[in-house]
């Protein structure tokens, strides 16, 4: 057994953990010279830690790259370490200073910039002759026909970019026939993301059409384009000599049984795809047989996505027949499907001895009766794969239910379950809750919208015994004052719960209660829209000075300004918080402003909802 250490300074921890440490806040923070500047004042940082680890830049539009070169080219410190920068995070601002200035960059991610345009023609001549690029992110940039063409046109000469994401720029099919255009070209390009574009089949054909000339494309993704058959079943053809994609993204295209059995055919033999990504399309159970054989047949495949597919329990079968068979299998999908209990039944079957699976969505799986649910739950109690599972929405009924909660008895895998949107009786909840004082497995459960108040008492009860769960959604189940009073008495006794999401639930007086009984534990609370009264107050910045929430949730209450100076104070010392929504309040122009000014200069949080009044 290893020794345990005491560790009572940051810099006592080996260095390679502190580079792990740096790299890890740095990624989560939105503003990485803050982050950095209180870095540089130790002299550990500043040499051995920062020059190996700040690779990752998440910049202001304001700030000037001259720091950030001189560190590049001559290190932090005389003598020290040069610092290369790899990936940059940064609204449009002064993007090109920094691509010109730092040669090392090899990623650059510019998603939801709305003001892109304004300098792409000058982004695209640099991609001509870039040579260090190789992952660009321009994800919803309004770039629409005229900014996808100029990205074409440096695309057709760029011979060092290996991922492209245009997805959400409203290209359109003119903008689509500048991306064919380059394809035929560009020799390099591995990934590009074309999703929701607006191509249709003017736009996209073309793309497809260029795939017999580009093999080098091997991740392709066409979501939401309106490709309908028209340009499923040419896509077909191309397959039967273009073989080589890993991934290829077709959902939400109004794709019919007869592409979707074509394309099926020809998915067979594309020995390197490891993705079916065909959800929302209208595949029905012609489509969704053909899909089942090429499952069977195509071991490569580990992720299937056919939701939304007009499926009926005939393809249901087929699939859970075929998934027997390729246990590389680790992902299914079949949400908002119409398979009803018998295909239910027969998906149970192969689950109740599958080793592959870890991720099964049945969301929005209804069945007449509840055998099919049932056979599911009898299946849970042998399989020992399966860590998510998700029966959202499902109208489960209470026997139904009963017995998904008497598998968690004995199922030792599961640590996410969603049964959100599911009104349970009291039977059900009770189950739960007893099964909940046993499970050692389970750290997630969704409860939005699925408890009555005579379950609220015995499912806290229940969590006061839990060692393992640490997240908690009861969203939306109207509790009022009565059942907020119950989770405030057991509340402190939930001692391992992180994240409690209770939001929407008329909570009303009792939040106090709440407020006043969160256990050291809880990271996390959203009591978002609960009618919460001015009166809770100074609960809420008691809870704040203890100092251990990292995210909050108090939005669309009925605080005022009596509120504001406890929590400005509040605000003020905490350390912990990172993440705070206040907005829809009642609070007066002057006291939203004193708490955006006070929020703004705390050196931890840097999410808040608040905008300033004028």
């Amino acid at each position: 057994m290893s020794k345990k250490i005491n560790i009572t300074n940051i810099n006592d921890l080996p260095l390679e953990s502190l580079i792990v440490l740096f790299q890890y806040v740095n990624r989560s923070n939105n503003a990485s010279y803050w982050f950095v500047n209180h870095s540089l004042v130790c002299k550990l940082w500043t040499t051995k830690v920062l020059p190996v680890a700040w690779s990752e830049l998440s910049i202001s539009t304001n700030q000037p790259p001259e720091p950030l070169v001189k560190y590049s080219e001559r290190g932090i410190v005389s003598g020290g370490e040069k610092v290369v920068y790899r990936r940059i995070v940064m609204r449009i601002g002064k993007v090109l200073d920094y691509i010109v200035a730092l040669d090392t960059l090899t990623t650059i991610d510019l998603r939801n910039n709305p003001n892109t345009n304004s300098i792409v023609d000058r982004l695209a001549d640099n991609l001509k002759t870039n040579k260090s690029i190789t992952s660009l992110n321009l994800y919803n940039n309004r770039l629409m026909q005229k900014g996808g063409t100029s990205i074409a046109n440096a695309l057709a000469r760029n011979t060092h970019l290996l991922h492209l994401d245009l997805g959400l720029n409203m290209l359109g099919a003119n903008g689509g026939n500048s991306i064919a255009e380059a394809m035929k070209k560009n020799n390099t390009l591995t990934h590009l993301d074309l999703a929701s574009n607006q191509l249709s089949f003017r736009g996209a054909g073309p793309i497809v059409e260029a795939l017999k000339v580009n093999k080098s494309l091997k991740y392709l993704v066409l979501h939401s384009n309106q490709l309908r058959d028209e340009c499923g079943l040419p896509l077909a053809d191309v397959l039967r000599q273009n073989q080589g994609f890993v991934v290829l993204g077709l959902n939400d295209n109004e794709i019919g049984a007869k592409s979707g059995v074509a394309l099926a055919r020809m998915l067979k033999t594309v020995k390197s795809l490891v993705q079916i990504d065909f959800g929302k399309n209208e595949l029905g159970d012609d489509g969704g047989l053909a899909m089942a054989d090429t499952i069977k047949t195509n071991k490569s495949i580990k992720s299937i996505n056919l939701s939304w597919n007009k499926l009926g329990a005939k393809a249901a079968k087929a699939i859970a027949d075929a998934i027997k068979l390729n246990t590389s299998i680790t992902t299914l999908d079949l949400s908002f499907n119409n398979i009803g209990a018998e295909g239910l039944s027969s998906l149970a079957a192969s689950l109740a001895t599958n080793q592959s699976i870890h991720t099964v969505d049945l969301s929005r799986v209804s069945a007449s009766t509840p055998d099919g649910h049932i056979a599911l739950a009898n299946a849970l109690k042998t399989n020992r794969i399966i860590s998510h599972l998700d029966l959202n929405n499902s109208k489960l009924s209470d026997e139904a239910g009963i017995a998904i909660a008497q598998s968690l008895i004995e199922n030792k895998t599961i640590s996410t379950l969603v049964l959100s949107n599911n009104p349970f009786g009291a039977s059900a909840i009770k189950e739960l809750s007893s099964a909940l004082t046993k499970n050692r497995s389970l750290a997630t459960l969704y409860l939005a919208a699925s408890v009555k108040i005579e379950g609220v008492e015995p499912l806290f009860e229940a969590l006061s015994q839990n060692s393992t769960l640490t997240t908690l959604d009861l969203a939306n189940n109207q509790f009022g004052a009565e059942g907020g009073a119950m989770i405030a008495k057991h509340l402190k006794q939930c001692k391992h719960l992180l994240e409690l999401s209770i939001q929407n639930n008329q909570l009303g007086v009792s939040a106090n209660q709440i407020l006043d009984s969160i256990p050291q534990s809880l990271q996390c609370i959203d009591l978002s829209n609960n009618l919460i009264m001015p009166s809770s107050g100074t609960s809420l910045a008691n809870a704040l000075q203890k100092d251990q929430l990292s995210k909050l949730n108090i939005s669309q209450n009925k605080l005022d300004d009596d509120n504001s100076q406890p929590l400005v104070q509040a605000l003020s010392k905490t350390t912990a918080l990172v993440h705070i929504q206040i907005i829809a309040n009642q609070f007066t122009k002057q006291a939203n402003n004193q708490l955006l000014d006070c929020i703004r200069k705390n050196k931890s949080i840097y999410f808040y909802d608040l905008v300033e009044e004028i």
